[in-house]
């Protein structure tokens, strides 16, 4: 697999740590792919095409990588309200985001 761009770049840009993106590819190289998260998967896969370039590779990564910390909120924000169903009332919630989403 041609990197394109270093271990270091690739965990900047992904917000994972350096062996984490090492373990990713060792899974990948090894066929595990249950071990690696989808959008890896899919960089890998384009970083494993002929002819790809680096500029391909950078802007798949600024626009599946640039929500990283967006994704980690929305997760956390669906995991406390799936496991506090009993304690919120999800209407208001609901009525919350869409005033905050109409303004």
């Amino acid at each position: 697999m041609n990197l394109f761009l270093t271990i270091t770049e690739l965990s900047n840009i992904t917000g994972k740590t350096r062996p984490t993106i090492y373990k990713y590819i060792e899974s990948y190289q090894a066929g595990n792919l249950d071990d690696v998260p989808f959008t890896f998967i899919q960089l890998f896969n384009l970083m494993n095409k002929q002819n790809v370039t680096r500029k391909e590779v950078m802007d798949f990564c600024d626009h599946n990588f640039k929500k990283v910390d967006d994704d980690i909120r929305i997760t956390e924000i669906v995991t406390l309200l799936s496991n506090n169903v009993d304690k919120v009332n999800l209407d208001n919630i609901k009525e919350l985001i869409e005033k905050e989403i109409s303004k």
